[in-house]
């Protein structure tokens, strides 16, 4: 990686309330994670990097979404601890119900060539979040320094570098939020939940180190979850850049899903906007088409609507994705660039409406 990249290891960030335990052993037995996050990620034994990739321990089972938020091109590596003899609960729309001592897991590294996005990765946080119970879901983020990760609190910016894919040069700051930056997406009903664990982001195939099976049904074989009907019978989200997976309306809509709808929800913090972008979402004024904004200002560009049908131009969601300014873009954190092919297909989508608004 190029650039101040190199300076990751000593920058910090936040996702949690409290400090991390640093007194004595602290690890998986005995629970104590439960009531103090591990200061050092190696701690838990879960995660590590080995010649240059993340390397998960067999407790821990990876997956994938169909649809995963964009987050400045990051590549990202996802995984589940759930502790033995327990599973998780099957639910048809909602996050899957975890038991307590349940670790999500996310890695976050950022190639040098956007060319070779598998290639030259620097790994920059790794993302925890632990089901403590009666507590409920508790947000921690380790930041790599060489060998091993720390917890760290009171979120940064992040200066970055690379290459694009038509080999231009990219300087940008990349967010580790803060905890209150946290709770703005993971809150549902003001309780902190995931996001990414649903039947319909999971119902996919994976290429495990045994060969590719449905996570779904993968994680039933596994034991960690139960109640999950044949695959076939559970939903499923199209995977937004893969035209064998849905019309370009369906990818569109399952884009903002994955981008836009933990916030854009009717328990979500922009609740108050009346713009709600669930894929399942049937009123088309609630998914934006002829809405108007709740608040006028810069952010709507001087457009009417969210989307006006056929005129992605004098749309106000095109408009907002296809902004870096802090008062404009959309979504609000989570991206310091722009995605270039994620704002193309919801402006194809918007293009291809008939009609107008009044």
């Amino acid at each position: 990686m190029r650039g101040s990249i190199a300076t990751l290891g000593v920058l910090a960030a936040a996702c949690s309330g409290g400090g991390a335990s640093d007194a004595g052993y602290c690890g998986l037995d005995g629970g104590a994670y439960l009531v103090q996050p591990c200061a050092k990620l190696s701690d838990y034994g879960l995660v590590s990097i080995q010649d240059g990739g993340i390397v998960m321990a067999p407790s821990v089972v990876p997956y994938d979404l169909n649809t995963p938020l964009f987050s400045d091109y990051a590549v990202k590596v996802r995984g589940v601890y759930v502790p033995p003899g327990t599973s998780a609960t099957y639910d048809p729309v909602n996050a899957f119900t975890f038991p307590t001592g349940t670790i999500l897991i996310k890695s976050f590294g950022f190639a040098a060539d956007l060319a070779e996005p598998g290639q030259d990765i620097t790994w920059v946080e790794t993302r925890f979040m632990i089901n403590t119970g009666d507590a409920g879901w508790k947000p921690v983020t380790y930041v790599w320094d060489g060998g091993d990760a720390t917890a760290e609190y009171g979120g940064q910016v992040v200066p970055l570098t690379w290459i694009d894919v038509d080999g231009g040069v990219v300087d940008t700051d990349y967010l580790i939020p803060t905890a209150n930056q946290c709770k703005q997406c993971h809150d549902l009903n003001e309780v902190t939940t995931p996001i990414g664990p649903k039947a319909r982001q999971l119902n996919k195939s994976f290429a495990y180190a045994t060969g590719s099976e449905n996570e779904l049904s993968h994680w039933t074989a596994a034991g960690i979850l139960t109640g999950a009907p044949d695959p076939s019978q559970a939903p499923v989200l199209p995977v937004w850049n893969d035209p064998t997976t849905g019309t370009v309306a369906q990818r569109a809509r399952a884009y903002l899903e994955g981008n836009c709808a933990h916030c854009h929800n009717a328990g979500g913090f922009a609740y108050t906007t009346g713009l709600f972008l669930y894929a399942s979402e049937t009123d088309p004024t609630a998914y934006g088409i002829c809405k108007p904004p709740v608040a006028a200002g810069p952010a709507t560009g001087g457009h009417q609507f969210d989307i006006v049908p056929g005129d992605p131009a004098d749309s106000i969601i095109p408009y907002r994705m296809a902004s870096d300014v802090p008062a404009i873009a959309m979504p609000e954190i989570g991206r310091s660039v722009v995605d270039v092919a994620g704002n193309a297909l919801v402006t194809e989508w918007i293009a291809e409406m008939d009609g107008g608004c009044p």
